[in-house]
């Protein structure tokens, strides 16, 4: 194998390279999932403040 210090220095360039694409990619994978949940909390966040509305309305009402 040949130990020229600008292959290695390339292939190590290369290397990091990727490996920050890779992390990269987990990374938006986790910020992905995250606002998906963040989607669902205000979802199911708005439905119950609407159940317990409605609830108030029908005790008031009756």
């Amino acid at each position: 194998m040949t130990s020229d210090p600008e292959i290695e220095r390339n292939v190590r360039r290369t290397v990091g390279i990727a490996a920050l694409k890779r992390i990269r990619r987990i990374v938006d994978a986790d910020n992905e999932l995250e606002a998906g949940k963040q989607r669902w909390a205000r979802r199911l966040g708005i439905a119950f403040a609407l159940a317990t509305m409605l609830v108030l309305a029908w005790m008031l009402i009756r």
